[in-house]
């Protein structure tokens, strides 16, 4: 992401459940994205977030990545075939694509699941929904 949101990155998918957080779950990779959907849903997101600080957005990369020679630079782990391979938190959520996202309640429940794409009113409802009391 060339302008990453940093709260993004600081809260795991552990830390939104013990305390009983909505959260919204994004599988997304703007650099490795196989799809070409990644970073404009992360783009589109980012507003999304800061109108909505009762609920807390986490972005997963979903590939295992590893440093680069080049410091500061993370590349994707590739098998014997050159292929992207899945990071566990992605195989864990039985995920075989990207981007995808998960709509998370107070209580743990995902209230949605929406892969690569969502409408600004299936957005909207669903936030409605896991932030409400």
């Amino acid at each position: 992401d060339q302008h990453p949101e940093p709260s993004f990155y600081e809260t795991s998918v552990a830390d939104a459940l013990n305390a009983h957080e909505p959260f919204f779950l994004v599988f997304a990779t703007p650099k490795f994205c196989a799809t070409a959907q990644c970073g404009p849903t992360l783009d589109r997101l980012k507003p999304v977030a800061a109108a909505n600080p009762d609920v807390t957005f986490i972005n997963v990369e979903p590939y295992q990545l590893e440093e680069a020679e080049t410091a500061g630079q993370l590349t994707p782990k590739l098998d014997a075939s050159g292929n992207l391979q899945a990071a566990l938190t992605t195989s864990e959520w039985g995920l075989y694509f990207e981007p995808w996202m998960f709509a998370v309640d107070r209580d743990g429940i995902v209230r949605g699941s929406y892969e690569v794409a969502i409408s600004d009113q299936e957005l909207e409802d669903i936030l409605a929904t896991i932030s409400a009391p």
